[in-house]
């Protein structure tokens, strides 16, 4: 048998009609709402945003400073800046090694050539071959040449048994130091002369300077005699 429907105190049919409508709408606020926070409402809010900019007229200030950066390093290339310094820098350091006082990490870090390494490796080439026997350490009197005297053993070293390494020599050691003060001598002449040239461009900017500074005041004079002149006159 159909059930009775069951009567609600405070619900009639007009109220139930209003709750469908109110549900109703509800539900399509919540779909418009939910189709413009999608990715398309996304989309429009971030293209209104964007801006026009003008890709010419954007700058790069790693650029700029790069290019600020080269123009210094011209311009002291230019004024001799460089060189100079470079100059003087090679004359202290040959100066230290005239004397003996380089340390062993200027030395690394700065020094090109090694004189020591160069005499030992000279002394290795003019290593005389092992002979068979190991007691001879000197060469007998009837070997040695006309005028060569005993002095010529303390060139010698001995490095083992039958064996003698050359050391360096003292004329190489004092030929190795003049051509340091020669080319220390050759630095400081250069430095010389390019620190005397750029003075004599100072004093002449300067007298350029003075002279049109001089020139300007007298040019002022010859405008202000001439307005008193007709002043005079009248």
């Amino acid at each position: 048998m159909p059930k009775k429907h069951r009567a609600i105190e405070g619900v009639g049919p007009s109220s139930i009609m209003e709750l469908k409508a109110q549900l109703y709408k509800s539900q399509e606020e919540a779909k418009l709402t939910k189709d413009f926070t999608g990715s398309d409402a996304q989309y429009h809010r971030a293209k209104e945003r964007i801006a026009a900019k003008d890709s010419f007229a954007a700058k790069n200030s790693g650029v700029e400073g790069r290019a600020f950066k080269d123009k210094l390093e011209l311009k002291a290339v230019k004024d001799g800046a460089v060189s100079y310094a470079a100059l003087e820098k090679k004359a202290q350091l040959y100066e230290k090694l005239a004397r003996g006082e380089l340390s062993d990490e200027e030395a690394e870090e700065k020094y090109c050539v090694d004189f020591f390494r160069k005499g030992v490796q000279r002394g290795d080439d003019l290593e005389p071959p092992r002979t068979s026997n190991s007691s001879v350490s000197a060469p007998p009197e009837d070997l040695k040449a006309d005028g060569e005297d005993d002095g010529s053993l303390f060139s010698t070293k001995f490095a083992g048994l039958g064996r003698a390494v050359e050391t360096a020599d003292i004329s190489q050691h004092v030929r190795m130091v003049r051509e340091v003060h020669q080319e220390v001598n050759q630095a400081r002449e250069k430095a010389t002369e390019l620190k005397q040239r750029r003075q004599e461009q100072a004093t002449n900017r300067r007298e350029k300077l003075k002279q049109a500074y001089l020139r300007k005041q007298l040019e002022k004079l010859k405008a202000q005699q001439q307005q008193q002149q007709p002043q005079q006159q009248d």
